[in-house]
Formats: structure tokens, C-alpha cells, sequence
């Protein structure tokens, strides 16, 4: 496809990738996600994601990343911008000179059979948090996440970049009814963790080998007392200091990786 170029603000494309930034809702009814930087936007292709529109500038196609608009389709609309449009374009104070709308990834349902670790998120609200718990989980082997609807939206500018592209190699699930999730779950075996500032096992003396799905609550608030309740375990990281918690990425990277050693043949460790 030709590359069109486009120096007006007011560019129907321009102002489409414009509404995926800030707005959910529209993301959702658009089933569209914006993105901005070679590596989401890699990180999307390594998935499967093909890109609808790329904007990008004539420095960038000619810089060291330029090789990337080449890995795209021939079906990919290719827009090139000069540099002060570009920057009005996208939301960050260092545009790396490539965005990108792109469809959401479909949301495949769960293999209960092949999933063995999975998170469920409640009111994650802050962006970065969300992004982080993202990130780690995939780092650390989970094999999906649900969130309730009043988290943070994972499509959000924020949230992709903090999670660095690992969101498209995990498997994101909506949960509307988080409490009928939870009794699903628990007939098919699974064992329910909640997260807890207090009052819980350590997490190195639980058990992960089994297959469970750990529940991270909100930031300040933490989990809601319904799903604390229907836990089978409270999970607490003891502290030495004097501060009471854990930012919730802390905590959530803490347990998980003691998780992804006991899976890897570790026992659970009584100290």
C-alpha cells in the first residue's frame, strides 16, 4: 500500500488514534487499541497483532528501527507525519516516531485443563500497578488474568507502557461476577489465594504446586471483604521494618516468583 502523508491535525485518522488514547469506552466499542513506540508495537507483531494504521516519520523510517514498518502486511495503511504533527499525535514527551493502531486481542476462553497459575485483579486502579502486575505476570509463567470491571483498563496508554508488551502474551479475561469465578474454580480444584497485608501464611509456607489463582486488591483498599472471605488462604509477605505493606506490583512480583520456584520443582519452605 502507497504511503499517504498527511499534514493536517484534523486528519479523520489522526483524530481516530486520538479517541483510542483516551477514551475506553471507545476503545471497547472499537475493538481498537493505540499504540506508540518499536517495541509494543513489535511486541503486538510477535503476538499475531497486525496493525491497521501506522503513523510514523521520515527520521524514523530512515533511523535504526525503520526495518520494522517492513515486517508489517502490504494490507497495513502506512501514514507518514511530519515531526511537529507527530508529536501533537501522541501522548508522550519523547515520541519515538512510530504509533500504531491495532485490533484488541481476542479474548480466548479459559483451558482449566492447561492453566495451572492465574491472577484475578480487584479495582487495580493505578495504571502503572496494573501494568507492572502485567508484566511480572508473564515473566513469572501465569497463564491468565482476570480483572474486575473498576480496574484500571489494560488497553489504556499508561498501562501498555508499563507493561511493556507482556499483556499480549497473557491471556486477559474480564470478570464481571468475580465471586461466581471464584466457586467455578474452586469445583474444578483450584485453590483461591488472596493477598493480604496481614494475618495470612507466609507466602513461602504456601503451597503453589497446586493449581490456584491468586487474587491482588486494591492499592489502597485492598480486597473487598466478599472476596477475602471466599479465599481458601490468606497469602502475607512478613516485613522486618516498620512499614505495614507492600505496593500491590511489589507484593504481587514477591508472591508470584515464590510461586514460580515451587513450580519448578521447589518445596514450600517452613522457616
Amino acid at each position: 500500500m502507497a504511503v499517504l502523508r498527511i499534514s493536517s491535525a484534523g486528519n479523520p485518522l489522526l483524530k481516530e488514534y486520538r479517541r483510542l488514547l483516551n477514551g475506553p469506552r471507545y476503545r471497547r466499542a472499537a475493538g481498537k487499541m493505540a499504540l506508540e513506540g518499536p517495541h509494543l508495537i513489535r511486541e503486538a507483531l510477535r503476538a499475531g497483532l497486525m496493525p491497521e494504521t501506522v503513523f510514523f516519520t521520515a527520521a524514523f523510517a530512515r533511523g535504526k528501527n525503520g526495518a520494522l514498518l517492513a515486517e508489517m502486511g502490504s494490507r497495513v495503511r502506512r501514514v507518514e507525519l511530519p515531526e511537529n504533527l507527530f508529536h501533537r499525535l501522541v501522548e508522550t514527551d519523547s515520541p519515538q516516531g512510530v504509533a500504531a493502531v491495532l485490533p484488541l486481542p481476542e479474548v480466548k476462553a479459559p483451558s482449566f485443563s492447561n492453566y495451572g497459575a492465574m491472577i484475578l485483579l480487584e479495582r487495580l486502579q493505578d495504571p502503572g500497578n496494573m501494568g507492572t502486575v502485567l508484566r511480572t505476570g508473564a515473566a513469572a509463567g501465569i497463564d491468565a488474568v482476570y480483572f474486575t470491571p473498576d480496574c484500571a483498563d489494560p488497553y489504556a496508554p499508561k498501562v501498555l507502557r508499563a507493561a511493556a508488551g507482556a499483556l499480549f502474551h497473557l491471556n486477559l479475561l474480564p470478570a464481571q461476577n468475580p465471586l461466581a469465578l471464584i466457586r467455578d474454580l474452586k469445583a474444578r480444584d483450584y485453590r483461591v489465594l488472596a493477598a493480604m497485608p496481614g494475618g495470612g501464611q507466609p507466602h513461602w509456607e504456601v503451597d503453589f504446586r497446586q493449581a490456584f489463582l491468586l487474587i491482588i486488591g486494591n492499592e489502597g483498599a485492598g480486597i473487598s471483604q466478599d472476596l477475602s472471605a471466599a479465599a481458601d488462604t490468606w497469602v502475607t509477605i512478613p516485613q522486618a521494618g516498620q512499614v505495614q505493606s507492600l505496593n500491590a506490583a511489589v507484593a504481587a512480583a514477591v508472591i508470584l516468583y515464590e510461586a514460580l520456584r515451587q513450580r519448578k520443582g521447589g518445596p514450600p519452605q517452613d522457616r
